[in-house]
């Protein structure tokens, strides 16, 4: 079993930085993906050039797809579905899956921005080894297909499909919003041939915050056995003197979150949740899309 312990939303702010430097050095995450047109992405994709390590070697790092928040990459009228009247996108989850809904937007507009977002990156200096998305909303129909498109074209070999297995006997909140998410992502089919490759299931979404835990992590683990596991997180270390989040933003809530999820993935009980499961810590970019095991630089 392979697990990825990735950070989103870095780029964002430095406090999402600095925890993924603290949690690194502590050997809890493997991987985060960069926010290109958040205010901190020039710092953070600097921070993967000087070699941070993890555990797992190398950390990996990815594309944070963004058609929600701040200012595009895109000439906004290249993409007027997508963005209100100051050129940002809408920065507001509901209006956005309004204009979905009403086909403001097509699934061609939102590649044609994700792909100057994956160039963006490269300029920075990252060479990306999975996508996401804010949100999630790269699994609306539609959607997950032209996030496909964007990797194959860039030769990423994983994307994010956030499949939550949740037990049928949870119905608090963390439950319903894993219900609500399946329902996108088990929509699609993994595309196939090996070029583009999904992980079986994640875990993070149901638990978030002090609920994401390791003894929760590893009943998950023992429960469904995946083959690639995605543990998705939050987690930001912020201090006193840091200024707010940039309100182009829109409202956010994640920085209510980022303390929590910090010191419950600093705390102990990881390394052995992970070892009663028989599950190594990786990043994508180890592992080969068509045997879904590590590539052979990597195996030891």
């Amino acid at each position: 079993m392979y697990v990825v312990v990735n950070v989103d939303d870095l780029g964002l702010h430095m406090a999402v930085r600095r925890a993924v430097e603290d949690l690194a050095g502590l050997a809890r995450v493997s991987s985060a993906t960069l926010l290109v047109n958040g205010p901190d992405a020039p710092a953070a994709a600097r921070l993967f050039g000087q070699g941070l390590s993890s555990g797992a070697g190398a950390l990996g790092i990815g594309v944070h797809l963004n058609i929600l928040r701040g200012r595009p990459e895109s000439p906004a009228h290249e993409i007027p579905g997508l963005v209100g009247p100051q050129g940002l996108f809408l920065g507001d989850y509901v209006e956005l899956f309004k204009r979905y809904l009403g086909r403001a937007f097509t699934p061609a507009d939102a590649e044609r921005e994700w792909t100057r977002q994956v160039e963006r990156a490269l300029e920075l200096g990252v060479h990306p080894t999975h996508l996401d998305s804010e949100k999630h909303i790269h699994v609306w129909p539609g959607l997950f297909e032209a996030a496909c498109r964007v990797a194959e074209r860039f030769g990423i070999s994983w994307v994010r499909r956030p499949v939550e297995l949740v037990s049928p006997l949870r119905w608090d909140k963390g439950g319903r919003r894993a219900r609500i998410l399946n329902t996108f992502a088990l929509w699609h089919q993994v595309p196939k041939e090996g070029r583009v490759a999904c992980p079986h299931s994640v875990f993070g979404v149901a638990d978030q915050g002090a609920d994401l835990l390791p003894g929760r992590l590893g009943a998950y683990m023992k429960r469904v056995r995946p083959d690639v596991l995605e543990l998705v997180c939050h987690p930001g270390a912020p201090m006193k003197d840091d200024g707010p989040l940039p309100p182009e933003y829109g409202p956010m809530r994640i920085s209510g979150q980022w303390r929590a999820e910090r010191d419950a993935l600093a705390a102990p009980g990881w390394e052995a949740a992970l070892a009663e499961a028989g599950a190594r810590l990786v990043h994508y970019g180890q592992l080969d899309p068509a045997t879904r095991a590590l590539r052979p630089e990597f195996r030891q």
